[in-house]
């Protein structure tokens, strides 16, 4: 991906930082940065997908490591990575990351793949998927747990029926409205740059599940 491309994200996250982010945390003290939690998709033994050579976990860091890079130019933004090298990283532990790092944004960047004319991209949140499209994505990006170290024990206690993510969705509604309203802007900029848009779409998402802050999944 080119630095064009990479344009698209930088500005729009710094666009989202100038965006009033009220939510249950309000009574906190005001912080002097605006805080990033970018994260790359898979990495270490968890190649993600492949083809013709190239390998979505080596895509994702680069293009991460390039908007931090970018956004670390701001005096008012702090950049933390769930990882910045090939590093194998739990789903659960990069939601923690940026529950930890009090972030005020969490951007998870993956490369989707096709075994068709399929193209473009799309941003998803959490929520209930709509189609078998929609669900084969978030399956493939969750079963990664099978190559944590415990197997994926650890996500037993997560319940990712469709009743427990409405009932996620309803307790973080605030986050929810404006993890769209980015996603909708990302896919602005997308197609500004003549980027097939794929849409805003739904899923199930691990990564997504635990974090309390606006949130999103790009498949770039």
């Amino acid at each position: 991906m080119n630095k064009s491309r990479i344009a698209f994200l930088v500005f729009s996250l710094i666009f989202l930082m100038m965006t009033s982010f009220d939510g249950p945390d309000d009574n906190l003290p005001p912080k002097d940065k605006f805080i990033v939690v970018l994260d790359a998709g898979h990495g270490g033994h968890d190649p993600g997908n492949i083809g013709n050579g190239y390998l979505e976990k080596e895509i994702a860091l680069a293009i991460v490591l390039k908007i931090g890079e970018e956004l670390s130019k701001q005096s008012d933004i702090k950049v933390v990575y769930t990882r910045n090298d090939d590093t194998f990283v739990d789903l659960f532990e990069r939601g923690q990351i940026a529950n930890q790092a009090n972030a005020d944004l969490f951007v998870s960047v993956h490369c989707n793949a096709h075994n068709s004319d399929a193209y473009g991209t799309e941003t998803y949140v959490l929520g209930l998927h709509r189609t078998e499209a929609q669900q084969r994505v978030a399956e493939r990006e969750n079963s990664i747990i099978h190559l944590e170290d415990d197997g994926g024990e650890k996500y037993k206690s997560f319940d990712m029926s469709p009743d427990a993510i409405i009932a996620r969705q309803i307790q973080l509604s605030v986050f929810l409205d404006q993890s769209i309203m980015f996603a909708s802007h990302l896919q602005s900029e997308f197609k500004k740059i003549g980027r097939h848009d794929r849409g805003v779409k739904q899923a199930g998402f691990l990564v997504l599940y635990k974090t309390t802050m606006p949130s999103v999944l790009i498949e770039t």
